[in-house]
């Protein structure tokens, strides 16, 4: 197998660590807020909260 050294880790592991975290954290939340970008309102959504809050 070839090594390719212009591949970038994109999602390191400090933001899988804060995402489990807060995964586990919303069983104690009761509301949720939710502020997405008025110029691009549909791809500024955060697609594991859908996950979190049900």
């Amino acid at each position: 197998m070839t090594e390719r050294k212009n591949d970038i880790n994109w999602f390191p592991g400090h933001m899988r660590k804060a995402l489990n975290e807060t995964g586990e954290r919303m069983k104690l939340v009761d509301i949720v807020y939710e502020t997405c970008d008025a110029r691009i309102p549909f791809s500024s959504i955060r697609a594991g909260i859908r996950n979190w809050t049900g």
